[in-house]
This record gives C-alpha cells, structure tokens and sequence, in this order.
C-alpha cells in the first residue's frame, strides 16, 4: 500500500506545503542580520523595537508578530505587498520581512520624528496651522499616489502619520489597507479607528 493511500484511509491531511512569499525570508533569523537596540511600542498585533542592521548601520522599526498558524501569515501578507510596492517619499519603505519560528517581522524605515499623536502629547498642544498645513499637504501627496496604484489606507489618523528627524511626513501601518483590482472598484466595510 503507498503512502498515499494510507493517508487517504486514515483521513489524514495532505502534507501542509509552507507557501511561499515573494517579500519574506524564510527561516532565516532576523537577529542575525538585525539588532534590537530598544523598544518603541506595543499594538493589538506586538511589539515595534528600534532595530539596526549589523552590517550596515541603517535603523528599522521592527514589527514582531506572534502567529499561531500558516494560515494566520497569510493576514499580514496584504500590509506587505502594498509596503513592497509603494515607492513613495511619503510612505515608509519596507525594509526587511522574516518569518523565523512563528514570528513574522516587518522591518520598515525609521522615523525619528515619531508620530503625529505623540508629538501632541509631548508638547500638550495641538500642532499649529502650519505645521498642520504642511502635516496634510504631504499626507495626501502619499494618498494620491496610494489611489493611483489601487491602495486605500483605510486607517488614516495621526497616529499612522510619522515624522523622519528632517519633519518629511512617512504614512504608515497598511494593517487594514486594501488593494483594489480596479479603478472602480469600491469598498464598504467599515474598518479602521473609531472616531477617525
């Protein structure tokens, strides 16, 4: 009797092929290419360290999710693809992306700016009228050419609005971003931050 039919008796699954991404490595470890240097934050998905590249210097801001399953990968893999082909000075670049023992990276530019919302809260005001001139100017630079290419952010707020230490607004956190097949295409589920 094969194999296959032993399978097939006993009902068991086929043997789960990992998929394969296109902007991810694979058991590869990120902490061999990349040191976390401190903590930036926690969200509803993980942790986001500052993280240096050992071989070159450049600064990150990893993303660390934990995922239980294959199946639960492929979530994130949307926030990656758009990331991979945006190539825009008012959209963060992704840098790097790992899948190593259940944890997916995202390793994307770093703004030492920080983001909007935080900003406000260290100074306990909010941003003047030009600054939020210039906030919005640039933001909807990176959302015209987001449309352009079929993208809807979908989570706009000032909290997804970073700053590089030169001031130059970096939209981030394509999380709940949606690509469209079409210009026309239309999307109807409400989805992002309340009140935003």
């Amino acid at each position: 009797m094969s194999f296959f039919n032993f399978r097939k008796i006993f009902k068991l699954g086929p043997d789960k092929k990992k998929k394969q991404y296109e902007h991810v490595h694979r058991d590869v470890n990120p902490e061999e290419i990349w040191e976390i240097i401190g903590e930036l934050g926690d969200g509803a998905f993980g942790k986001v360290y500052k993280a240096q590249n050992k071989q070159n210097g450049t600064l990150a801001a990893a993303k660390v999710i934990d995922t239980k399953t294959e199946d639960e990968l492929e979530d994130y893999m949307v926030e990656i693809d758009i990331l991979a082909s945006c190539d825009h000075h008012h959209i963060v670049k992704l840098l790097d992306a790992f899948y190593f023992e259940g944890k997916l990276w995202i390793l994307i530019e770093f703004c030492a700016g920080g983001a909007v919302d935080a900003i406000m809260l260290e100074l306990e005001r909010p941003l003047t009228e030009p600054q939020i001139r210039v906030v919005c100017k640039q933001t909807l630079e990176a959302l015209t050419y987001l449309h352009e290419n079929k993208v809807i952010h979908r989570d706009l707020k000032a909290g997804n609005i970073l700053l590089s230490l030169d001031g130059e607004v970096k939209l981030a956190d394509f999380g709940v971003s949606a690509k469209n097949t079409n210009t026309l295409q239309r999307r109807d589920s409400f989805i992002g931050t309340p009140y935003w």
